[in-house]
């Protein structure tokens, strides 16, 4: 019995070393942890359903329409809050430049900073979304056609009902307590109707 007793323990001990021996490097690598100039998700604006729109009303941010009436709205779904704008639900024979415009971001005392933001299609027929950044802009819906507007390039969806990451934009040139990262929809209720969905704009940093 004892000597049993030893084998089950030597055995034990030897699978154990095996086990221990399969463990490779990457099974101790910390994740990265990123710090953060600006991030925002949306998640704690309220939310509307169906034809009930609840426009972004954020602290600092603008919500703008320079053709039509209806703004950027947030929804939820699978407990994830978005941006969204869709020019299907505009008025017959108008048109929409919607603007979404995040507060002033003081980028003066850090380095190496990158924009990401994620989007969404759904029943496309045409791309709507633009964005910018600007160094120039007052914060008033007058200022927005009177500011310095660079385009940003981007990756945007290649297909419906899937976020895409728009992929690290290194804005790390920019130097300004006032810098504000502009998103624009153009459509039409004749036109370009897709709904596109915002989320998770983020400003990483050294």
């Amino acid at each position: 019995m004892k000597i049993n007793f030893l084998k089950t323990l030597f055995l034990l001990a030897l699978s154990t070393s095996a086990l221990t021996s399969c463990v490779g490097d990457d099974d101790y690598v910390i994740p990265t942890v990123y710090s953060y100039a600006f991030n925002e998700g949306f998640s704690t604006s309220p939310t509307g359903s169906g034809s009930v729109e609840v426009p972004i009303a954020l602290e600092g941010w603008v919500n703008y329409n320079a053709a039509g009436t209806r703004l950027w709205h947030a929804r939820t779904f699978d407990d994830n809050i978005y941006a969204e704008f869709s020019s299907f639900y505009s008025a017959t024979g108008s048109s929409d430049v919607a603007w979404l415009i995040t507060p002033a971001i003081d980028l003066t005392a850090t380095t190496g900073e990158a924009l990401s933001f994620s989007t969404k299609t759904r029943f496309a027929n045409g791309y709507p979304l633009t964005a910018f950044i600007s160094t120039d802009y007052d914060g008033t819906t007058a200022g927005i056609a009177t500011a310095t507007w660079t385009p940003l390039t981007f990756t945007a969806p290649t297909a419906n009902d899937v976020f895409v990451s728009s992929g690290a934009i290194d804005i790390s040139d920019v130097e300004s307590d006032n810098v504000r990262i502009a998103f624009k929809y153009t459509g039409s209720r004749a036109g370009v109707t897709t709904t596109l969905q915002l989320d998770n704009i983020k400003i990483t940093k050294n």
